[in-house]
């Protein structure tokens, strides 16, 4: 998804937070990861998988950094494929990234999924410091005004 997407859905802040309490109330072993500007975005096949999907072209405004050196992607990563399937269905309408044709473009993406390999150790090497700009603009904004209203 990307990032602006994400951070603003309150949907998914609310799963993920009940999801990660329940492991920890249960002693599970995490089976989910959330990755901010994950690197294996960079793999040129998934850059040109990417690149012809409609969540791309729909979202570009939103994951293409002014500089163009990294995306403003965020990817959610799980082992348990049925949690993968239920959270796609929950968030909205995703793209089969392993399908190569393209789908109807008057349909908004939300993101793309889909399973993959990649020949890397570092699959969960991310950015967590590489946040869109209205994503901290946002915070800033919220925090002035919580500072504000308590100076008054």
């Amino acid at each position: 998804m990307s990032q602006k997407e994400l951070f603003s859905n309150q949907v998914i802040e609310e799963i993920l937070r009940e999801r990660t309490t329940y492991y920890l109330s249960k002693n599970k072993n995490k089976d989910f990861w959330l990755l901010i500007s994950p690197n294996f975005i960079k793999s040129e096949t998934i850059q040109l998988k990417l690149k012809k999907s409609n969540f791309y072209q729909q979202q570009n405004s939103y994951i293409k950094p002014f500089n163009d050196k990294n995306e403003f992607y965020v990817s959610l990563i799980s082992t348990n494929l049925d949690f993968i399937k239920w959270i796609k269905l929950r968030l909205g309408y995703f793209e089969n990234f392993d399908q190569n044709k393209k789908l109807r473009t008057d349909l908004k993406s939300d993101g793309i999924y889909g399973s993959f390999k990649i020949n890397t150790k570092d699959i969960l090497k991310h950015y967590p410091n590489y946040l869109h700009p209205d994503i901290l603009i946002t915070q800033y904004k919220n925090n002035l005004e919580l500072y504000y209203q308590t100076q008054n």
